[in-house]
């Protein structure tokens, strides 16, 4: 009894000094958070990362190609994480109407229009009630819409399910071109040709573009206000062209994160992180993150 007594004033100071460093340690943390938060809504504008897919499929793993249990994993992540998927026009709002954007945004970008992305990809979505922007090539949509083609090594959707996608509210429908998804000696992509006149060439890339728009128009009644660059391939003088034919956004395949302001410039060539095969996407955005300063307060 006399033993307690003597070291009841000890036992209380360590009570103390434990609350005090369990407190310190949770200040710490919300002063971490707020910085973190900070360190987004800057000056400059917001962060918004854009990750690039294009297969989700059970075979033919790659820098291209991710198995379903892997985009899964991706969403579990980034709901886990307090991300929130949006679409372009949610972007796009946000600079030109000051709309505002949930808190963290992010894109998941799918590319050309495979058929693993109705199979694959568009079930998670609705079971995880997120969203994805697909950049589609028309001129495939246009073949497999023809063929009962459903191989899912290299199908593409059909115009039937761009509508049914884009009618649910989780896949927003983007334009990668109607028929310039293809490398020859000519042209690689949207590239201007040798010699070619820049009339022409204007006159090319709006003709095969506005093919898709007025497609995507009729099918879905929404015309894309973003063009996806194909291969990545862009120049200054793309990106003018792409001004003139009306586009509010362009997205390329530089790696980084993107900083979106009320100009509507920082909208164009937008940079992506993209998701390979075996590769951690909190890894991947942090990578990305570290592409850009972020000043601190």
């Amino acid at each position: 009894m006399g033993l307690s007594k003597k070291y009841k004033p000890y036992l209380i100071n360590l009570l103390l000094v434990i609350t005090y460093s369990l407190l310190s340690i949770s200040i710490i943390k919300s002063i971490y958070k707020i910085n973190v938060v900070s360190s987004v809504q800057t000056v400059d504008g917001i962060v918004v990362p854009i990750i690039m897919y294009h297969q989700v499929k059970g075979s033919g793993f790659g820098n291209d190609v991710i198995s379903p249990s892997e985009f899964e994993s991706d969403l579990k992540y980034l709901k886990d994480n307090n991300y929130n998927t949006i679409t372009m026009a949610q972007l796009i709002d946000y600079v030109y109407n000051k709309k505002d954007l949930p808190q963290n945004p992010v894109i998941l970008a799918f590319d050309d229009g495979y058929l693993s992305t109705y199979l694959n990809v568009y079930p998670l979505l609705k079971e995880y009630n997120m969203k994805i922007v697909l950049s589609i090539i028309g001129k495939s949509v246009d073949e497999f819409s023809k063929v009962k083609d459903e191989n899912i090594e290299y199908s593409h959707i059909t115009w039937d399910e761009v509508k049914e996608m884009q009618e649910s509210g989780l896949v927003e429908m983007q334009n990668h071109s109607y028929g310039l998804h293809k490398i020859s000696k000519a042209r690689y992509g949207c590239s201007q040709m040798a010699n070619e006149t820049q009339e022409h060439y204007e006159e090319f890339i709006a003709n095969d573009l506005n093919m898709l728009q007025e497609k995507l128009m009729e099918v879905t009644g929404n015309c894309p206000n973003t063009f996806t660059y194909p291969y990545g391939k862009y120049n200054d003088n793309l990106e003018n062209i792409m001004k003139k034919l009306g586009f509010k956004a362009t997205v390329t395949c530089k790696f980084g994160v993107n900083i979106i302001n009320n100009n509507p410039n920082t909208l164009f060539s937008l940079k992506r992180i993209r998701r390979a095969h075996n590769q951690s996407i909190g890894k991947m955005l942090k990578q990305g993150m570290a592409t850009v300063k972020i000043p601190h307060n």
